[in-house]
């Protein structure tokens, strides 16, 4: 996918500084830049902060110069890459921040609903995140295609863990689509979550924008076997607002599901162990810095 960076700081800095410079119409000095925005994309994914001038702040804004990823010393630092003027990019600028979901993935008040059958393998959960806006989720999550069976005509999103990636989309037909993904894939666990209290009202239109803004959103952390990131076209603000909110609420989810899943009724015996593809990357403290909550 286009706009993908090995680096999680470079792909979080580089969009933060883009949405500046083609959203807000603002030229940044370096002063500036070091001071805030690389601050900032290392706020989201839980780094700690640097000196803000004439020390690794500005050792970074050379590496990326190396990289040719950013303008030239002397000119306004600015992402080099075409891609970020192109309307297609709406998919990054509309991202929640990765801090803001980290935070709500902290003590959801968590549902686990009886199992439907003797033997069942997948957990059912109604999960509400603490925040009024996001809608009460449905998840339904286990080691194989039994998934499918519990979601029948639900709307919502799915991830699917592969041995090396995850993949993520989009469905009304889960169980179809879990079918289709296992003749081609390795399943390690699949997890569907639809917006429980709004199913009547969840439009193509939102949930097509939220498959998009969630493919962007884990691409910039983890490794996808996605190779496209959904539709190019920004759906109306109505329908794209609602998408913000489920894709914030739905990552929340899953952060919650791999960092204390394994301390509660979802460790079923024939269950794999939890863990996400986080991209390999030598920032000091990553991964786990990542799975901490803000502020804890």
């Amino acid at each position: 996918m286009k706009l993908t960076y090995e680096s999680p700081l470079d792909a979080v800095f580089l969009r933060v500084l883009a949405w500046e410079w083609y959203v807000a119409g603002r030229q940044l000095a370096v002063k500036d830049v070091t001071k805030t925005e690389v601050q900032a994309a290392r706020m989201e994914l839980g780094l700690t902060q640097l000196e803000s001038s004439g020390g690794a702040a500005d050792d970074y804004l050379q590496r990326l110069r190396d990289k040719q990823l950013l303008s030239a010393k002397l000119l306004p630092p600015k992402p080099l890459d075409s891609e970020w003027r192109k309307a297609a990019a709406w998919r990054l600028y509309y991202l929640p921040p990765h801090d803001r979901v980290r935070q709500l993935s902290a003590g959801p008040v968590v549902q686990t609903c009886p199992p439907r059958a003797t033997g069942q393998t997948y957990t059912e959960l109604l999960l509400t995140l603490r925040n009024p806006a996001v809608p009460t989720l449905r998840i339904c999550v286990g080691p194989d295609k039994s998934v499918g069976k519990a979601v029948t005509n639900l709307r919502g999103v799915y991830f699917i863990r592969e041995p090396d990636a995850l993949y993520i989309g989009k469905s009304d037909e889960f169980q179809v689509r879990l079918g289709q993904h296992d003749k081609a894939k390795t399943l390690r666990w699949s997890a569907f979550v639809a917006p429980e209290s709004i199913q009547d009202v969840l439009t193509q239109d939102t949930q097509g924008a939220a498959d998009a803004l969630l493919i962007s959103f884990w691409n910039e952390i983890t490794y996808l076997s996605n190779d496209k990131r959904g539709t190019d076209r920004s759906p109306a603000f109505q329908y794209l607002q609602q998408a913000i909110l489920f894709t914030e609420a739905a990552s929340a989810a899953l952060l919650w599901l791999i960092r204390d899943g394994q301390k509660s009724s979802l460790q079923h015996k024939t269950f794999p162990s939890w863990s996400i593809p986080f991209r390999v990357w030598k920032g000091r403290g990553w991964p786990e810095c990542y799975m901490k909550v803000p502020g804890n």
